[in-house]
């Protein structure tokens, strides 16, 4: 995958997040329990373990949302702690393999975890502050190649996902990218 693919995604991202408002913080999310502050924290601290662990070769994503990470500035936060993972993929080996609490993945794989997220945690972030949910089509058939990969295993989900909901035939990219983690498009 381009690293441009992943900025692109980081960029799309940072475009919701600086349209949350300060008023929206508290609002609950499709992500089960789940406020806005807590999915932005996720969100920042993702990037952060993923700029920092990378270049060592292990990475511990899980961040604790009840953690404010936000601060004042939640868009000038999490685009303080996006283009440090560009950096990191870029010096990475991209035949090697990073270390994650689930176990060691291909870096082939790895990088594109955080698409994944931006792509879906934006999604989420712009449905519960009135956005525009709809990722864009290529970042969400980027999405959906990985998820299909990596999830289409119900047990592989840990529950980290719902099941997925089906969609029309018709379905927009997005929406199936959504449907698929368990998300109502």
């Amino acid at each position: 995958m381009p690293d441009e693919k992943l900025r692109e995604a980081f960029q799309w991202a940072s475009g919701v997040v600086h349209n949350v408002k300060t008023d929206q913080l508290d609002d609950p999310t499709r992500c089960e329990g789940w406020t806005v502050r807590m999915l932005m924290t996720h969100m920042i601290g993702a990037a952060q373990a993923f700029a920092a662990g990378v270049p060592v070769g292990n990475v511990s994503p899980q961040v604790d949302p009840t953690i404010d990470l936000c601060g004042d500035e939640p868009g000038a936060t999490y685009d303080a702690a996006w283009p440090g993972v560009l950096e990191a993929w870029a010096g990475a080996d991209a035949d090697a393999a990073t270390e994650f609490p689930w176990g060691p993945t291909p870096n082939v794989i790895a990088r594109r975890l955080l698409l994944m997220e931006s792509a879906i945690h934006g999604s989420d972030l712009a449905a519960a502050t009135g956005q525009d949910p709809r990722i864009p089509d290529d970042l969400a058939e980027a999405t959906s190649e990985l998820t299909a990969m990596l999830y289409s295993d119900p047990a592989n989900r840990a529950g980290e996902f719902a099941p997925a909901i089906a969609v029309a035939d018709g379905a927009s990219a997005s929406d199936r990218a959504v449907a698929f983690l368990g998300r109502q498009p």
